[in-house]
C-alpha cells in the first residue's frame, strides 16, 4: 500500500452549496399599545391587505417532476482513481440493476432510476435550487479485494442534502456513500426530451471511506476522494 488514494489523485474539493439565499417574506403588523383609540375595522383590514400584498410570492420552479420514473444515473469514473482502485487490487463490480458500460470514458457505472421526485430552480432563486429524491432500487456496486467484499445499494440520490445515501447490505438503515457537489451543474435536455443534470462530482464520504478501509484492513481510502462525475437523465 503506497498511501492513500486521496494523495495518489491529487483531488481535493471544499464543499460548496447549490445555491443563493432563500428569501423569505415577512409580514409586519402595526402595534398601537400605547393608543387610547381602537382603530376602525376598515382601516385595520387595509394595512393587513396592504403588508400582504407586498410580500413577495414564492419562486416557481423552472422543471418540476413530481413522479419520475426514468431514466439513469450514469456515473463515470475518475481515471486517476480507477488507477489507483487496480494498482491496490480493489475490484468495484456493479450489483442487480447497475450495469458497466463504455458510455463515459474510461469507465462507467449506470444505475436506472427507479422513482422519486425533482425540482429545479432558477441557480439564486433559492438554496439549494435543485431539490428532491431520486430512487435507484435494485441497483448496487460490490467492493472486493483478499477475499472479502462490501456491498452497497440501494441508492437515493439527495440534491437538497447534497448526499447519495445506501444500504450496506447486511445491516439496516442507510448510511451516506457518497457526496454530492454540483456547483458545476448543467442543467439542459437530451435528443428524447429528457431532462439532463450534468456535472455533478460524485466523493466519497468520510463514514464510507472508514466502512472500506475497516472492512480491508488499510487507510487508502480517504474522505472526499473524488470517485467520479454524475451525468442524470429524469423524466
Amino acid at each position: 500500500m503506497n498511501g492513500p488514494l486521496w494523495n495518489r489523485t491529487h483531488h481535493m474539493l471544499q464543499p460548496r452549496g447549490l445555491g443563493a439565499v432563500v428569501l423569505l417574506g415577512t409580514l409586519a403588523l402595526a402595534a398601537a399599545g400605547c393608543s387610547t383609540s381602537t382603530p376602525s375595522t376598515g382601516a385595520a383590514t387595509s394595512r393587513l391587505s396592504s403588508s400582504a400584498d407586498a410580500r413577495p410570492s414564492a419562486p416557481t420552479p423552472a422543471l418540476e417532476l413530481d413522479s419520475l420514473d426514468g431514466v439513469d444515473t450514469a456515473v463515470q469514473l475518475d481515471a486517476n482513481t480507477l488507477a489507483a482502485l487496480t494498482s491496490l487490487t480493489v475490484t468495484v463490480t456493479p450489483t442487480g440493476k447497475a450495469k458497466a458500460t463504455t458510455t463515459y470514458q474510461p469507465a462507467t457505472f449506470d444505475f436506472p432510476i427507479t422513482g422519486g421526485n425533482v425540482k429545479v430552480f432558477t441557480k439564486g432563486e433559492v438554496d439549494p435550487y435543485v431539490q428532491g429524491i431520486i430512487h435507484h432500487d435494485g441497483s448496487g456496486l460490490m467492493f472486493a479485494a483478499g477475499g472479502k467484499t462490501l456491498t452497497v445499494e440501494n441508492f437515493d440520490a439527495e440534491p437538497g442534502t447534497s448526499m447519495l445515501m445506501a444500504s450496506v447490505k447486511g445491516s439496516s438503515g442507510k448510511i451516506p456513500l457518497f457526496f454530492l457537489d454540483g456547483s458545476g451543474l448543467q442543467i439542459t435536455k437530451d435528443a428524447a426530451g429528457h431532462a439532463k443534470l450534468d456535472g455533478t462530482k460524485v466523493e466519497l464520504t468520510a463514514q464510507a471511506a472508514a466502512a472500506l478501509n475497516k472492512t480491508f484492513s488499510v487507510t487508502a481510502f480517504q474522505p472526499r476522494l473524488l470517485i467520479g462525475s454524475a451525468h442524470i437523465a429524469i423524466r
